[in-house]
């Protein structure tokens, strides 16, 4: 969260299993005869980096991809450019390379996604790993080089996630087992999960607070954790200080605190003063340093105190929590994206336990970076990220997906958010998620790069922390300095359309909070427009579809949209809008208008 240079999204690699082709066509049993939801893909409507890559020879393209839910696959897609002609053969694959379906494709067009169905569904298991393929006979297939470069690609609010790409040469459809660069070649699979199960393994609850005597209140389910990054919560603010201020706003936390633990000078006692909850800085002292590679070189002096006692001191009755760490994934320790390189996870869970020895009542925040929320490797990074978020009790990601200068523009937009929130749920199972917001003032004007980078829109931070929350998030928390002015860290206070932004997407995670606390469930979006990401929850007797339009890569900017959304269990009857229209659906679908960036909250029933 520091400020920084660059920040790269990235996406990232898991190993390719060793498999061998096996002969002919082999069927699995039919699928079971059972009700299946939604049905959904892994890239939706996403257009490649290269719709088709200069090269002539004909070649099997693949992905391979698992899912967090069993179910069937009805369908195979992929993304067709220029040149890509000839007849072309889709193919599923088992994780030893037994082919499990093959169909032609016919009625293309002439260039976009093609999709051919199954003559036969064909039911995969959750966790397993298959590959999907398309026989290109002429060439000039999609390819995105270097796109799984550390770690999942999650492109969509669903179950599917891509684990790597493969090909293989030659004119007959064969199992793609090569690999280069890293590439991916954007085929997909038509899936449908089985009915009534979420789409998030171990799925956060709030009940998780209640593990810590600090937290115990936030067990309320109406209760979403808002935070914003290192303030000073005695900084005189229009007669008061910031910390009235945050909290006129929504904010209900504060997370880090400058100088403290060292230097309190009233933080704590000012932000209790205001309701507030604090996640401070946690580097005091440890009664018994050491850990594993050496860390936590923090021996008490007989002038120090460990955090336990420091918190009593300070009037700790609203210190929640101890923020440990800043991006260690990306930047660490000497605060450039490409100095030090990746702080190592044995050092950071040593780092963590240090914090729970001298504290053991309250949980430990570890904020990543663009490691965790998109798969970047900087020198030094595990392969497996979910090292990082195995240390946290509350796991934290920020990557400004609209305004980064550092990003090409073709990676940028609210979208990034959602995949922030997915990737980082799927690296993070069972605890929170809380995503970093950007503020319309973070880059107003000018930027902290010669690249220059444009400032988000209101309707843009509205639609990002919906697309988070949407894909999983379970808080949000604000960088609410600015790149421009610094070092004016209370720069969103300061700015009349950042406080107006700030305060409406609070009331948004305060009117939802229940639903946004409760577990998601797969609902399908079939769009015309901009893409909608959406889900369904159910809390306190009732069932609601949240939705939000974003963007793409051939609409930066969003744009209106038709969404079809598709709900499990055939629900037929009134939809209320949050806008006081009632829709009518039909057998589980109902359609509904979006215009740039705008979310909707849909109750049925």
């Amino acid at each position: 969260m520091r400020r920084r240079t660059a920040a790269v999204l990235a996406l990232a690699l898991l190993g390719l299993s060793s498999c061998t082709p096996g002969g002919g066509v082999h069927h699995p049993p039919p699928p079971p005869a059972r009700p299946a939801g939604a049905p959904t893909g892994i890239f939706g409507s996403a257009v490649p980096q290269t719709p088709a890559f200069d090269d002539p020879a004909a070649t099997t393209l693949g992905v391979r991809f698992t899912s967090t839910l069993p179910g069937v696959v009805t369908g195979i897609r992929f993304y067709k450019g220029a040149g890509n002609t000839g007849v072309h053969v889709g193919a599923l694959w088992d994780a030893q390379g037994r082919q499990l379906a093959q169909v032609a494709f016919a009625h293309e067009s002439d260039t976009g996604w093609q999709q051919a169905d199954l003559s036969q569904p064909v039911r995969i298991t959750a966790g397993a790993t298959y590959t999907v393929s398309y026989l290109a006979p002429a060439g000039h297939y999609a390819a995105a080089p270097d796109a799984f470069d550390g770690g999942p690609v999650v492109l969509a609010s669903g179950p599917l996630t891509a684990v790597g790409g493969g090909f293989a040469s030659g004119t007959a459809t064969a199992f793609p087992g090569q690999s280069h660069l890293n590439t991916d070649y954007y085929v997909d699979v038509v899936f449908s999960p089985d009915e009534s199960v979420t789409h998030v393994p171990d799925a956060f609850t709030p009940a998780y607070w209640s593990k810590w005597a600090a937290t115990a209140a936030w067990s309320d389910p109406s209760r979403l954790p808002v935070g914003v990054w290192m303030q000073d919560p005695v900084t005189p603010y229009q007669g008061a200080d910031d910390a009235d201020a945050f909290r006129a706003l929504g904010v209900n936390t504060f997370v880090g605190l400058w100088g403290w633990p060292a230097d309190d000078h009233g933080q704590i006692r000012a932000a209790a003063a205001a309701g507030m909850a604090v996640i401070a800085g946690g580097h005091a002292c440890d009664p018994a340093p050491g850990g594993a590679g050496g860390a936590a070189q923090w021996p008490c002096t007989t002038a120090d105190l460990p955090l336990a006692a420091r918190a009593a001191q300070a009037g700790g009755g609203t210190l929640a929590g101890y923020q440990l760490a800043d991006e260690p994934d990306m930047n660490a320790p000497d605060g450039t994206a490409t100095g030090a390189g990746c702080l190592p996870p044995a050092q950071l869970a040593g780092f963590a336990a240090s914090l729970r020895r001298q504290d053991a009542t309250r949980p430990v925040l570890v904020n990543f970076g663009t490691g965790v929320a998109g798969g970047a490797r900087s020198p030094g990074c595990p392969t497996d990220f979910s090292q990082y978020t195995a240390t946290a009790d509350i796991v934290s990601v920020d990557f400004y997906g609209v305004s980064d200068p550092s990003s090409p523009a073709g990676t940028k937009g609210v979208r990034t958010y959602g995949t922030t929130a997915a990737r980082t749920r799927l690296l993070s199972p069972g605890k929170p998620v809380w995503v970093f917001l950007e503020t319309p003032v973070q880059m107003q004007a000018g930027s902290a790069t010669p690249t220059g980078a444009k400032a988000a829109s209101p309707a843009q931070v509205r639609a990002a922390a919906w697309a988070a929350l949407v894909n999983g998030a379970t808080g949000i928390s604000w960088f609410c300095h600015s790149f421009v002015s610094w070092p004016q860290v209370d720069a969103c206070l300061r700015d009349a359309a950042s406080a107006a932004t700030v305060k409406a997407v609070d009331a948004d995670a305060r009117t939802y909070a229940a639903y946004w606390n409760a577990p998601p469930v797969l609902v399908g979006a079939t769009t015309r427009g901009a893409p909608v990401t959406a889900t369904l929850r159910r809390a306190g007797g009732r069932t609601a579809v949240l939705a939000v339009a974003t963007d793409s890569a051939t609409l930066p900017q969003g744009g209106p949209s038709t969404a079809t959304f598709t709900v499990p269990g055939g629900y037929t009857g009134p939809v209320r809008t949050d806008d006081g229209r009632t829709l009518t659906a039909h057998q589980g679908t109902f359609t509904d208008t979006f215009t740039a960036y705008q979310p909707h909250a849909y109750t049925l029933g």
